[in-house]
């Protein structure tokens, strides 16, 4: 599911050069061009030995094709300058890696490698619209499937019901822990805090879905982002029907919600030292 923005830009020079689309990319190297949103990025760490694995990004093209990006450590200082979020860039020269075999953002095979010879520059005067957000969402189900094997990282909106923390419902019937950390939380609690009336619509992208104490959990990552709301267009149509709908909202049962689910000290660390970026 895609956001598309609302204007156009006049045709530029820029567009004279062959481009090659997302679902185009093959392994190896590239000596051409391609043209993108950068949607988000963030940090990779080793959680072990503590060392940064490399730069991540989640990119969109003008065909609303997304495919992760990455750059390696030595060349993050060259090209995080000239990164920012949701802006529209044009790179020329890449390598095409095969994409990890865990914790995937994008249904692509392939990832977009930063060389030692790419050219990165902010696309000028677009005559193309590109999508602003792209997301991947799957039933509850799907969570359940998923859950412990370190695969695919699904989006999940749903509404929230607070009591003694935060838990999401997805469909009606199905309720889920979600656990937030480090700057997904603080952004969470920045977010929240920041509404006139508590918000009840949540989104949250590329959770991690892990048994907790036997309970199914949505646990966020180092490429999560919140959305509340009147955010984006998916949690704009989810409230609209949660208000069509306000019996669903009352379906929580708060014993569910709030019951303790105590963790031995080796779940826990098990939790900590699988956790990935």
């Amino acid at each position: 599911m895609a956001t598309k923005p609302n204007e156009k830009s006049p045709v530029s020079s820029d567009y004279d050069e062959k481009v090659m689309f997302f679902k185009d990319v093959s392994l190896g190297p590239h000596e051409t061009q391609m043209r993108f949103r950068l949607i988000h990025y963030w940090e990779a760490w080793n959680p072990l030995k503590k060392t940064l694995i490399g730069l991540e990004m989640f990119l969109i093209d003008e065909q609303g094709t997304v495919i992760q990006g990455f750059i390696s450590p030595g060349l993050i200082e060259k090209y995080l300058p000239k990164m920012k979020r949701g802006s529209v860039y044009k790179l020329n020269n890449f390598y095409g890696s095969i994409n990890k075999s865990i914790f995937w953002v994008a249904d692509h095979t392939a990832t977009v490698s930063f060389s030692w010879n790419s050219e990165l520059s902010v696309l000028q005067d677009s005559p193309t619209p590109f999508d602003e957000n792209s997301f991947r969402f799957h039933s509850y189900e799907d969570f359940q499937a998923n859950c412990d094997l370190k695969g695919d990282f699904y989006d999940v909106v749903g509404h929230m019901k607070l009591f003694n923390g935060q838990s999401l419902i997805e469909t009606p019937g199905h309720v889920m822990k979600l656990y937030l950390w480090d700057q997904t939380a603080g952004d969470f609690c920045k977010k929240f805090k920041s509404y006139e009336n508590t918000p009840t619509v949540f989104l949250v992208t590329t959770v991690n879905t892990k048994s907790l104490g036997g309970t199914l959990a949505l646990i966020s990552m180092s490429s999560s982002r919140v959305f509340m709301d009147y955010d984006v267009q998916p949690t704009i149509d989810y409230f609209a029907w949660l208000g069509s709908n306000p019996e669903i909202a009352g379906k929580v049962n708060a014993e569910v919600v709030t019951k303790r689910e105590p963790l031995t000290i080796g779940e826990i660390f098990s939790y900590f030292k699988h956790e990935s970026a």
